[in-house]
C-alpha cells in the first residue's frame, strides 16, 4: 500500500474520533447522549438512519452477491413505498407521543414486564450480530490492499468506533453518519464510472452484456419457496422494513431526536427514497462488476470467498489515491452501522435493564445521579462492541460463501418476533401480556427449528421471520382469547 492510500485511511480514522470529541462536550445528560436533547435537524436524521441502514453489507456483499447471480434480491427494497406511510400515521405519532428512550418501554406497558427484557434482549443480542458481520466485510477489504492480518483489521475498526460512539453519544453518531453518507455516495459514484467506462462498448456494453447474460433479471414469478422468487424476496423485505422501522431501537430513537414530528415523518420519507436509489445502485453495480471483468477476462480472480470479489477489485484496478478513499468509504460504511448499534444497543440495555430493574443505582460513588445512567450507557456500548468484533473474527475464521446470505438469515430469526409485538400492541387490543408472551416464545421456537433442523422442501431463509411472525400473531391470539386477560391498553 503506498503513502498516498495509507495517509488518507488514517486521516479520516482520525477524523471520526475528532468527531466523537468534539461531540462529548454537549453531553451534559443522559438524554443529551441518548436522544441528542432533541436538537437534531430532520434531514441529518433522514440521512442518519439511510447510513444506519446502509452498511459494508450494502456496499461489499450485494455487488459480490449480483456478481455470481443476479438482481432478484432488489424486490426486497419495494415494500418501502406502501410501509414509509404507514410508519408515519400509525407508528411515528404513537412514538412521539409517549416520548421514549427505549422503543421497548412501550411493551411493558401494553404487555408486561417480561415481554420488554424478551424483545430488548433480543435486539441487543442481533446488534452483537450485526456488529460482527458489518465489521466482518471490511476487515476483508482493508487486508486485501493492505499487507494486514484480517484480525488485526477488524480489531482496528471496531476500536476507533467504539471510541467516538462512547464518548460522543447519539449527537457524535447521527453526524458522523451524515459526513460518512456523502463519502460513501461521491465513492460509489466514482466507482460506478470507472466500472462502466472501462467496460467494452461503454454504456451501451455494459447494458448488452448485462442483459444478454440475465444479470439484470429481477422478477421471478416460479411458486418454488425454497428460491430467491419475487413473492419469497417480497414477503422477507417487507418484514425486513417492518422490523427495522417500527421495532428497531436504531431507527425508533432517531425519531426522538429532531424537534417535531413533522421532521420526523419527513426524515422517514427522505430515507424511503435514498433507500430505494441506493439499492438500485448497488445491484447494478454489481452488474458493472461483472461486465468489467467479462471486457478483462484475464485479470477475473480466483478466491476463496464469494464476498472477495469487490474488495480484490479495490485493490488491483483502482489508481493510486482513489483506493485510499474507496476504503475510507467502507470504513466509513462499517462505522455508520456499527455506531448506530453499538449506541442503541447501550440504550436498550441502560433503559431496559439498568434503569428498570435496578433504578439507575451504581455503587461508583464518585459518579452524580444522572451521570449514573450516563456512565452505565459508555460502559455498556464499549462492552457490545468487544463483543461485536470478537464475533467478528470467529466469523473471519469460518468457511462462509456469502455473508449478504448469513445476514438475512440473522436478520429474519431475530427481529421477526420483535416486529410482531409491535404490530399486535398498535392494530390487535385483544391480544393480552400473557398472549404475547406466548406468541413470542412460539415465533423464536419456529424460527430457530427452520433454521437448524434439517427437513425436505425447507423454505428459503427470507421466509423464516414470516413464517415466525404468522405464528407470533396466531399463538398470542389464541392464548389471550382463551384466557381472557384484562389489561389495559394504553393506546
Amino acid at each position: 500500500m503506498n503513502g498516498i492510500d495509507a495517509t488518507i485511511i488514517i486521516a479520516y480514522l482520525l477524523a471520526m474520533i475528532g468527531v466523537g470529541v468534539w461531540f462529548m462536550r454537549r453531553n451534559k445528560s443522559a438524554d443529551d447522549y441518548f436522544r441528542g436533547g432533541g436538537r437534531l435537524p430532520w434531514w441529518v436524521v433522514s440521512v442518519s438512519i439511510y447510513a444506519t441502514m446502509f452498511s459494508s453489507i450494502t456496499f461489499l456483499s450485494i455487488p459480490a452477491l449480483v456478481f455470481h447471480s443476479d438482481c432478484r434480491y432488489f424486490v426486497a427494497a419495494f415494500p418501502i413505498l406502501f410501509l414509509a406511510p404507514l410508519v408515519t400515521r400509525c407508528y411515528l405519532p404513537f412514538f412521539r407521543k409517549l416520548n421514549l428512550t427505549s422503543a421497548y418501554e412501550y411493551l411493558e406497558v401494553r404487555f408486561n414486564l417480561g415481554c420488554r427484557l424478551f424483545a430488548s434482549a433480543a435486539f441487543v443480542l442481533f446488534m452483537i450480530v450485526r456488529a460482527a458481520i458489518v465489521v466482518y466485510l471490511p476487515a476483508i477489504a482493508i487486508s486485501a490492499v493492505v499487507d494486514m492480518d484480517v484480525n488485526t483489521a477488524i480489531a482496528a475498526v471496531t476500536f476507533v468506533t467504539i471510541v467516538y460512539c462512547a464518548i460522543g453519544g447519539v449527537e457524535a453518531v447521527v453526524w458522523s453518519d451524515f459526513i460518512q453518507s456523502v463519502i460513501l455516495i461521491l465513492s460509489t459514484v466514482a466507482i460506478y464510472l470507472f466500472l462502466v467506462l472501462r467496460t467494452d462498448g461503454g454504456v451501451s456494453g455494459f447494458l448488452s452484456m448485462g442483459m444478454s447474460s440475465g444479470k439484470f433479471r429481477i422478477f421471478d414469478f416460479d411458486w418454488d419457496w425454497a428460491q430467491p422468487v419475487f413473492w419469497v424476496v417480497f414477503l422477507g423485505g417487507a418484514l425486513e422494513t417492518l422490523a427495522s422501522y417500527t421495532s428497531d431501537q436504531c431507527v425508533v430513537q432517531r425519531y426522538m431526536t429532531t424537534k417535531d414530528e413533522a421532521g420526523a415523518a419527513k426524515s422517514i420519507y427522505l430515507n424511503s427514497v435514498l433507500s430505494l436509489v441506493n439499492c438500485f445502485v448497488f445491484f447494478t453495480l454489481g452488474v458493472a462488476l461483472w461486465t468489467f471483468y467479462q471486457s478483462h477476462a484475464d485479470k477475473i480472480p480466483t478466491l476463496e470467498k464469494q464476498d472477495q470479489i469487490f474488495p480484490w477489485f479495490i485493490a488491483n484496478e483502482l489508481p493510486v489515491g482513489f483506493s485510499g478513499i474507496v476504503l475510507a468509504a467502507v470504513a466509513a460504511a462499517t462505522m455508520s452501522t456499527l455506531s448506530a448499534n453499538l449506541n442503541s444497543a447501550a440504550t436498550a440495555v441502560t433503559t431496559d435493564f439498568y434503569k428498570r430493574l435496578f433504578g439507575g443505582r451504581c455503587r461508583c460513588a464518585m459518579v452524580r445521579e444522572d451521570g449514573k445512567i450516563l456512565f452505565c450507557g459508555k460502559v455498556v456500548t464499549i462492552i457490545v462492541g468487544l463483543m461485536g468484533g470478537v464475533f467478528a473474527i470467529v466469523l473471519a475464521n469460518m468457511d462462509i460463501g456469502s455473508i449478504y446470505d448469513q445476514f438475512l438469515r440473522f436478520l429474519g430469526v431475530l427481529t421477526g418476533g420483535l416486529a410482531s409485538l409491535f404490530f399486535m400492541g398498535r392494530f390487535m387490543p385483544f391480544v393480552r401480556g400473557t398472549g404475547a408472551f406466548f406468541g413470542l416464545v412460539a415465533n423464536y421456537v419456529a424460527c430457530f427449528t427452520l433454521d437448524f433442523a434439517s427437513m425436505p422442501h425447507k423454505p428459503h431463509l427470507l421466509l423464516f421471520g414470516v413464517c415466525g411472525m404468522a405464528i407470533c400473531i396466531a399463538v398470542a391470539s389464541l392464548v389471550s382469547i382463551a384466557l381472557k386477560e384484562n389489561q389495559h391498553d394504553p393506546r
